[in-house]
């Protein structure tokens, strides 16, 4: 019998950085969460509007990822 197939590396990789993302995002939801009872509500909106490009990017970076290694998967 066959061992099973282990995954690409770079679909490894990919899940890596996703499980990463989530453990940031929820860590900077957390922390504005934390800031809002101490009168930071302004400081809270204004590191989300700051931080939405990055986090944006990030998704797209991790998007990416995955589909091409999809598609290098597929083709194996």
């Amino acid at each position: 019998m066959r061992p099973p197939r282990r995954h690409s590396v770079l679909f490894r990789m990919a899940c890596d950085g996703l499980r990463l993302a989530v453990l940031l995002f929820a860590g900077f939801v957390t922390a504005c969460l934390f800031l809002a009872p101490f009168g930071g509500v302004d400081q809270a909106e204004q590191l989300l509007l700051t931080a939405l490009p990055f986090f944006s990017r990030l998704a797209t970076t991790l998007l990416s990822l995955f589909m091409i290694a999809i598609i290098y998967e597929s083709l194996n």
